[in-house]
């Protein structure tokens, strides 16, 4: 199907992919485009993202690549949108629990080609001067970034609407509309709205969705606990993303510092709170100048989880007109998955570096 024939596309969930496709949609697309969300943009698990924009360790060669394709594209979108995303390049700072892990961790990324240096005592002191103790041994990737969620979601949702996008707030989607093995439209409780294709962007709530299609997404929620930390001075301790066996943290746009934290179970001892008061602990025995640092709050935030963690992304093969995006890792992920989607959302014309990353891989037994 050509690009003239198609008129109307629909896109269900506005987090960080939804709204990062409408944008990418908006600047190619003459059609309509309508985004909807049954609450507010980034109100779903976008909110309670780390959102550190970096390359993945100890997974597979192909997928630690395309996450180094992922952080030029989120560079490209920086220059895009003229800063306006505000991403900090500030880098990123890490050791394992002895030296030598830390070593092998440098040699595998320097394998990839990625760019990352070995940083003495010395040179890791300087860079941040208010950290207690040292190891002999650390890490930087000096590609590597954060950006804050909400706010990015929320202004490409804005330019996406400059560009045209229609959206739709507080619009519950209930069901797919299918004619025959072509999905056509969506019930909402706005009423019946109707698109040559749907795009579901809708984190877990596409399991759902794609129930009613006799689909079983291979889907599951994954739990992880985001504490955010206020500091009176409005000066972080730390000045990269910091992450080591003790603790995941990086300084906000605002002056704060925001923890990343391992769930552990429902049990009252483990909550999100408690978690969190045990993360300060930690904070403030890591770095100095962090008497000033008081727990704000701490939330659960349940990610979409790949059955092989990787991502979702394509045609559901039993249907026409009808795409799913779906991952882990949304916030590095995004700009470059939904550049490449959009291509063959509107072109019809496949993307090889979506391959690996098909539905079908699931029952293909691949």
């Amino acid at each position: 199907m050509t690009s003239q024939t198609k008129n109307n596309i629909i896109i269900i969930g506005a987090g960080i992919v939804g709204c990062t496709l409408a944008w990418y949609l908006s600047r190619n697309y003459t059609g309509k485009i309508t985004l909807i969300d049954k609450s507010d943009a980034a109100d779903g698990v976008t909110q309670h993202a780390f959102a550190w924009l970096n390359v993945s360790y100890g997974r597979p060669s192909g997928y630690s690549q395309f996450r180094k394709q992922a952080l030029s594209e989120w560079r490209s979108l920086d220059k895009l949108t003229q800063g306006k995303l505000n991403v900090n390049w500030c880098g990123a700072i890490s050791w394992q629990a002895n030296t030598e892990a830390t070593h092998q961790f440098i040699e595998s990324h320097h394998k990839t080609g990625f760019n990352i240096k070995a940083l003495t005592q010395a040179q890791l002191q300087v860079l941040e001067p208010n950290l207690r103790v040292l190891p002999k041994l650390a890490a930087f990737a000096p590609d590597e970034a954060y950006v804050d969620p909400v706010y990015t979601t929320k202004t490409l949702l804005e330019l996406a609407i400059i560009q045209g996008v229609n959206y739709l707030p507080h619009t519950h989607v209930q069901q797919l509309l299918k004619d025959n093995n072509k999905i056509v439209g969506v019930t909402t409780s706005l009423g019946d709205l109707y698109a040559d294709q749907i795009i579901v962007t809708a984190g877990l709530g596409a399991i759902e969705l794609f129930k009613s299609l006799q689909i079983r997404l291979p889907i599951a929620p994954s739990p992880s606990i985001i504490a955010h930390f206020h500091d009176s001075t409005a000066t972080p301790a730390m000045k990269h993303i910091i992450s080591t066996p003790e603790m995941e943290v990086r300084p906000t746009l605002d002056g704060n510092t925001l923890c990343a934290e391992d769930y552990i179970d429902e049990q009252p001892e483990h909550s999100a709170m408690n978690i969190a008061r045990n993360a300060l602990s930690v904070i403030q025995n890591s770095f100095i100048a962090t008497s000033t640092l008081s727990l704000e709050n701490a939330f659960i935030g349940m990610r979409p989880m790949p059955q092989d963690e990787m991502p979702v992304v394509g045609k559901v093969a039993d249907f026409s007109g009808l795409y799913i995006i779906s991952m882990h890792a949304a916030i590095t992920l995004a700009p470059l998955i939904c550049h490449l989607a959009q291509k063959e959302i509107i072109h019809g014309t496949e993307q090889a570096a979506l391959r690996p990353y098909r539905l079908t891989r699931f029952t293909s037994g691949n």
